[in-house]
């Protein structure tokens, strides 16, 4: 598949459009797989010798200890893929490019598949977008609510999901982990209480970590488990303690819900934390080109199935 020119024309920045064009047949996808996966020198996928020759134009090659012949998508997520990679890899610079999210409907639109195939590859595209590092230093703690407005639906609806003007409970509880001068980490909760933060920032955060909160008693006697506890107490006009202040998380969940509303409108809370990591993750990579390889190289990685 070659991109045409006018699909090109609607993405806007440089380097996604120099991406495009770089991965724009079979091959090159295959080359680029191949120098992510087998930085060191090529790797049989099944005994992991390095003894191995190229044995075809397809990029295969024969392992001379176990006999198997491999390519680089061997025992990778895209083994089993019967599109095409250039469809892959298109994909993937569109969602990376996309600051707010791109919808289903408009990336089956730009890669000439069915709303299904779309909805499918960026399920697992963001897949590859979890992050499994531990914040560390200083560490900005808070949480919002995550779902639309109520106001204009039947009283009935209303009813069954617990709605009252002001009220929170028909909303998603969400909790950010910001580290100054580095990541963000978001986590959807079943219910905004200590018995379920605590466990998450203990497993989340490094011990040695200096963490910032406001009074929210879901948070207390952290200070028993992290080096140190700064509580900025809100409701007394708190809102900074010398160095220590909420604006990376606060100013953030301001970007989130503008993702969330313009982009997708209305989101499950079956697929919640799928949207939140897409999220995190294009706040955490700005560069395109370093957000494309690693994500590659988590694709990589990913052999586990989606379910549902």
């Amino acid at each position: 598949m070659r991109l045409c020119n006018a699909i090109l024309r609607k993405i806007k920045f440089m380097d996604v459009l120099q991406l495009v064009a770089k991965y724009n047949t079979q091959a090159a996808c295959i080359k680029h797989l191949e120098k992510v996966r087998w930085s060191g020198g090529v790797v049989c996928p099944y005994c992991q010798s390095m003894k191995n020759k190229s044995v075809s134009k397809e990029n295969r090659y024969k392992c001379y200890s176990c006999k198997r012949s491999f390519s680089v998508l061997i025992g990778t997520l895209f083994e089993a893929t019967k599109l095409p990679l250039q469809k892959w890899f298109f994909a993937i610079a569109l969602i990376i490019d996309a600051k707010k999210g791109i919808s289903s409907l408009q990336l089956s639109r730009h890669l000439k598949v069915n709303k299904d195939t779309a909805w499918y590859l960026q399920r697992r595209i963001r897949n590859g977008m979890k992050d499994g590092d531990i914040l560390n230093g200083i560490v900005e703690i808070d949480e919002t609510y995550v779902g639309g407005s109520m106001e204009k639906m039947s009283t009935k609806i209303k009813k069954q999901k617990n709605y009252y003007p002001g009220g929170m409970q028909h909303k998603t509880p969400v909790l950010g982990m910001a580290q100054r001068e580095g990541k963000l980490k978001l986590k959807v909760l079943h219910k905004a209480w200590g018995r379920e933060i605590k466990p998450i920032l203990k497993n989340e955060i490094a011990k040695e970590s200096i963490i910032v909160t406001d009074g929210f008693g879901g948070y207390s006697q952290m200070d028993l488990h992290f080096e140190k506890h700064v509580v900025l107490n809100h409701e007394k006009k708190i809102y900074a303690n010398g160095i220590f202040n909420m604006s990376k998380i606060e100013g953030f969940w301001a970007m989130l819900k503008r993702a969330i509303i313009g982009t997708y409108h209305q989101i499950s809370n079956k697929y919640l934390q799928e949207y939140l990591d897409e999220i995190a993750f294009k706040f955490n990579y700005k560069n395109g080109k370093m957000k494309f390889n690693i994500l590659i190289n988590n694709l990589l990685l990913s052999t586990i199935p989606l379910s549902g």
